[in-house]
């Protein structure tokens, strides 16, 4: 008799913050963070932070992902389940909707404009295949930035404390403490 062990379920609240200035009518890059933090069956297991210095907020939530995603990838075994929790619907809408297209199109929008944060997109993108490839299971969440979500509201902490840091030391800050040529290359 052949019995199918039960699958793990690994959960992780992401979220980015970035400090943008306003000069002269432009945007300008400043210091971000990013932060996630990891339950495995709704036991926790970790949290990560980090940052750099010429970002994005977008930047920054896509990172929390990509970084959520390495640590999973450390973790699972065959069958696993990853959910990323995001209070960004630009986050959501790359990888459960325009991502797919973009690559048929060899990575460009329908309207052959650029798009931003591309590296770090792609990145993204593969790790979703190598975790789909081990037959786990990724679903993305939707939730309320700024409001009664606990954990939510506790990743956008991390992030603005490890913006703060960035601000303070000017170190840039990736995945397991690391400095990462993802972060801040625009």
């Amino acid at each position: 008799m052949k019995v199918k062990l039960k699958m793990n379920t690994y959960s992780y609240f992401t979220d980015g913050a970035a400090t943008m200035a306003k000069e002269n009518g432009k945007y300008l890059r400043k210091e971000g963070g990013w932060a996630f933090i990891c339950f495995k069956n709704g036991q926790r297991l970790s949290n990560q932070s980090g940052g750099c210095k010429l970002t994005t907020n977008n930047e920054m939530e896509l990172y929390a992902i990509y970084a959520a995603m390495r640590d999973f990838l450390q973790s699972c075994v065959n069958e696993d389940n990853v959910e990323i929790y995001t209070d960004s619907g630009y986050c959501i809408g790359i990888f459960t909707q325009w991502a797919k297209n973009w690559e048929k199109r060899g990575w460009k929008k329908s309207d052959n404009k650029p798009i931003e944060n591309l590296k770090l997109i792609k990145a993204i993108w593969k790790l979703m295949g190598d975790i789909e490839s081990v037959n786990c299971e990724i679903l993305f969440v939707k939730v309320k930035g700024h409001s009664n979500n606990v954990l939510n509201n506790e990743a956008d902490e991390l992030a603005v404390k490890a913006k703060i840091a960035t601000k303070k030391t000017g170190k840039t800050i990736g995945y397991n403490n690391q400095p990462d040529p993802l972060l801040g290359t625009k």
